[in-house]
């Protein structure tokens, strides 16, 4: 009975579509493909801003983030005759006014207040020990006793002492010291305390012994000091100690003369921060600059005496740059969404065909009585319908999920999640569509003799000539959004767009070079009869054994042209920050030191003042025997191996160096070190493991260097490790570091974010492309299992037995897997002939492309296709093995 002013076939259309389970399989699963990268897209651009936020601020100091104000403390007023508030009254104010304007502030703490300024401390009983190391850093920093580690505690107040000064200067909790104030100009770390003439002195008890900060991993309280307590690298100057004391205790030994230093800050809770919640807490972080330069304001009169206080907060730099990450990779996340969803379509289009070659007797009798091809697809749209909207619909939230646990962060924004429901909503048309578009080209190619040759148009030109004009158009630019939050680095759209549509391209062209071969050939004799059976099979269905290969090829070459550029840029990248540190940590010593257990470790020193020529060179004295276990070297470093060069400088006769920086000097050369020239024999390389770009350096024996320079020189440690275990490490081995470089934090400023999310979408495209392949392989076994059950019949008749039908189904589904595998590994050699010069990102710096070669992910990417043919085969032997004769005639009738 008609419903809804529908006949019959269309009015029931709804639930009869579902009574076709390979059907609903093969669309639901093609409208999640075409959802899945459709919705991800924008949900994988958000999460990857706020992963980019969320990595800044954790890496950052987390007073830097918030509100600092950072300057001097007047001690004296300007004008006598105006009254104005100075030192202690100043600096409470300052307190007061920073308290309640941090209270505007969303997600702002409570201020921390800090004051810093020279000292010196000595023992008040018996002989000085040490007399020449007394200057120290005074602070007063609110708080500050529940945030150091204690060595010893007294029974009363008094000054805290770092335990390394308190061992060099013999003293312990209780005893008596004075203390005599000195002053400190600025916070900057190449700034030191001094003594202060005729400052203020005073006797007080040792109140407790702590460990010393500098032997300590930097602690998130303490991280805005750490310029003061560890000073500048590059400065000659001295780094001194910290005392610490309390705020009265502090303005005791301070003078209207004294410089005094004060940083009050306020700290921002990034906790869950995106980059939609982060602007309504900068826009109040910018009210209290605007409030702090404003002198009307009772907040700028307060901190602008002298205008030497500044207001500083990065979090608007870094909400700008996880912005211009998200710019960056849109313009290549976008079309590699683009490419996935065109792949989930291609499973529409073949479910679409699906479809009609299903219902095909119903759809020849509904032909046969007039009704005309648009009815029939109007006909395949409403039995589909259902099913493409709960696919979109799983879609959406399978895109949600993946993004959430396996994304850049689980963090994502109301704009896109609305986003993705657009998308999503998108998909759900598109992917109907061309269900509708494809299951209609099928019908009138059944049922209409005016057929067209539109397949044997030349289709792949088109991906490669798109290709050829990207690879000439799309810039390879790989440093892009230069502005106020600095640089990112990504990666060129060249680089990912044109191997997208030269792969598709390629895929085709073998597509149609198979489908014409496998009807030419016949590569197999009638007499070994498994492989002729399967290579029948092939050649009677080239299109869908060209599709199944095609489709294969394309997930197996963007998987491993993905891992090939991931893998290459990072071991480019990683190199090149090791070889500008030399090898994981590298700590500057300020004493005597033991190696800390469990760790490739060896001692070096260094003199920055050598000479080659004219040339002024960094002199690295190093232990050959343990060296090359503690430094880094990568075995694709053009030229012989760091083994090899080490092992040089322990040849007899004329010290040996080995030079890089400088081409062209080798042999003997003569060389000034310490003030005397002594001859040298070069070797001269492209490349050295603590080289910096543009200093020659010289690898030379340490005792040799030694002898040279004599006291001249820095002294370095250098561990092969991670630095998470490294750095605790050498504080438990109490090493006196005076400064810490990690090759680790070379690329860690969140420049090169945008490259490592570019290639985590890459991958999970390449991924959903695998997924693909699976729905296609079902696809193709089922659309011929009703062939496959009549031949069965027959073929038992002829003694091939079950084993011998499946080796047939096994060399028919397992010989075209393989060969689109085969295909992909060479469609993604050719990718990275093409874009290798690209992977690179910093070609100023050594030591350029070094290649990697995925081979753990080829070696799976193979168990995993001959694993797929073994268990589709063996599901489509077992169905063919349970059918009956009877049930084979009924459907041939």
């Amino acid at each position: 009975m008609p419903r809804w002013g529908l006949a019959t076939p269309w009015s029931r259309a709804v639930w009869t579509g579902w009574r076709q389970p390979a059907v609903v399989i093969a669309v639901a699963a093609a409208a999640i493909l075409v959802a899945l990268p459709a919705t991800a897209v924008a949900l994988f651009l958000s999460a990857a801003g706020n992963a980019t936020l969320q990595q800044q601020t954790s890496l950052a100091c987390e007073w830097a983030v918030g509100a600092q104000w950072s300057g001097a403390l007047p001690g004296a007023q300007r004008d006598p005759a105006v009254p104005e508030q100075v030192g202690k009254a100043l600096y409470d104010a300052r307190v007061q006014q920073a308290t309640q304007a941090a209270a505007t502030v969303p997600k702002a703490s409570p201020p921390v207040s800090t004051l810093v300024t020279g000292a010196s401390v000595e023992k008040a009983t018996g002989t000085p020990v040490h007399p020449e190391q007394t200057l120290l850093n005074l602070v007063s920093r609110t708080g500050f006793q529940d945030h150091i580690q204690v060595v010893q505690r007294g029974t009363g107040p008094g000054i805290w002492l770092p335990d390394q000064f308190a061992s060099i200067k013999n003293l312990h909790a209780g005893d008596l010291v004075t203390v005599t104030g000195g002053s400190r100009n600025s916070l900057a770390p190449a700034d030191r305390a001094r003594p202060l003439s005729g400052g203020p002195t005073r006797q007080l008890r040792v109140a407790g012994i702590y460990r010393d900060l500098r032997s300590l991993p930097d602690q998130p309280y303490w991280c805005s000091l750490a310029g003061v307590y560890r000073g500048d690298p590059l400065s000659n100057s001295g780094t001194y100690p910290i005392a610490l004391v309390t705020t009265d205790d502090f303005f005791s030994f301070t003078t209207p003369e004294s410089g005094v230093q004060n940083l009050v800050e306020s700290s921002v809770d990034t906790t869950g921060m995106t980059t939609a919640s982060a602007p309504a807490v900068v826009a109040g972080l910018e009210h209290l600059r605007a409030r702090t330069e404003n002198p009307e304001d009772v907040l700028g009169q307060t901190f602008h005496r002298y205008g030497s206080t500044e207001f500083t907060s990065s979090l608007g730099g870094m909400v700008d740059r996880a912005d211009q990450v998200t710019s960056a990779l849109a313009t290549t996340v976008v079309p590699m969404g683009a490419v996935g969803a065109l792949a989930g379509l291609v499973i529409a289009a073949a479910a679409g065909s699906f479809w009609v070659d299903r219902r095909r007797a119903e759809l020849a009798v509904l032909s046969s009585r007039g009704v005309g091809p648009l009815a029939l697809v109007g006909k395949a749209a409403l039995e589909v319908g259902t099913v493409v909207v709960l696919g979109s619909v799983a879609g959406w939230f399978l895109a949600r999920y993946l993004v959430a646990t396996l994304g850049p962060s689980p963090l994502v924004t109301p704009g896109a999640l609305t986003g993705s429901v657009l998308g999503a909503a998108a998909a759900l048309l598109v992917t109907l569509g061309t269900i509708a578009f494809a299951s209609g080209r099928r019908i009138t190619a059944l049922f209409d003799a005016h057929t067209t040759r539109q397949r044997h148009w030349p289709w792949e030109l088109l991906p490669l000539g798109a290709a050829l004009v990207c690879y000439f158009v799309l810039d390879g630019v790989a440093e892009d959004n230069v502005g106020a939050a600095g640089s990112v680095a990504r990666i060129p759209p060249r680089l990912i767009v044109v191997p997208l549509l030269l792969v598709i391209g390629l895929a085709l062209l073998a597509a149609r070079i198979v489908r014409v071969a496998v009807v030419r050939i016949r590569p197999v004799s009638l007499s070994r009869a498994v492989a002729f059976l399967s290579w029948r099979r092939i050649a009677s269905a080239p299109a869908a054994a060209a599709v199944l290969i095609g489709a294969t090829a394309i997930p197996i070459a963007l998987s491993v042209y993905a891992t090939t550029v991931t893998g290459s840029v990072d071991r480019t990248l990683h190199a090149e920050g090791q070889l500008v540190v030399g090898t994981d940590v590298v700590v500057d010593l300020t004493g005597p030191a033991k190696a800390p257990p469990g760790f490739a470790a060896s001692f070096v020193d260094r003199y920055d003042s050598g000479t080659v020529g004219h040339t002024t060179v960094n002199v690295v004295g190093v232990d050959p025997a343990t060296f090359t276990t503690a430094a880094f070297w990568d075995d694709a470093l053009p030229g012989p191996t760091l083994d090899d060069l080490v092992e040089q400088l322990s040849a007899p006769g004329a010290p040996v160096g080995v030079l890089a920086g400088i081409p062209g000097v080798s042999g003997p050369t003569n060389v000034e070190v310490g003030g005397r020239t002594v001859p040298f024999s070069i070797t001269s390389v492209a490349q050295l493991p603590g080289k910096s770009s543009g200093f020659p350096m010289m690898l030379v024996r340490r005792d040799v260097l030694d002898e040279l320079a004599g006291e001249n020189l820095h002294h370095q440690l250098w561990l092969r490790g991670d630095p998470a275990r490294v750095v605790p490490a050498l504080s438990a081995a109490h090493v006196p570091v005076g400064t810490l470089s990690q090759a680790s934090e070379v690329t860690a400023n969140g420049v090169y974010t945008a490259i490592t999310y570019t290639f985590l979408f890459l991958t999970a495209v390449s991924v959903l492309a695998g997924a693909i392949v699976l729905v296609g392989l079902l696809l193709y076994l089922n659309s011929r299992a009703r062939a496959r059950r009549s031949a069965y019949l027959l073929l038992r008749r002829m003694d091939i037995g079950a084993r011998a039908h499946w080796r047939a189904l096994l060399y028919e589904v397992g010989g075209l897997l393989a060969t689109g595998f085969a295909a992909g590994l060479g469609f993604a050699a050719i990718a990275v002939a093409l874009t290798s010069a690209g992977y690179d990102l910093d070609p100023a710096a050594a030591p350029g492309t070094l290649l990697a070669t995925p081979w753990s992910l080829t070696a799976r990417l193979a168990a995993a296709t001959l694993l797929a043919a073994v268990l589709a085969t063996l599901a489509a032997q077992r169905a063919v093995s349970r059918a009956r004769a009877s049930e084979v005639l009924r459907d041939t009738n």
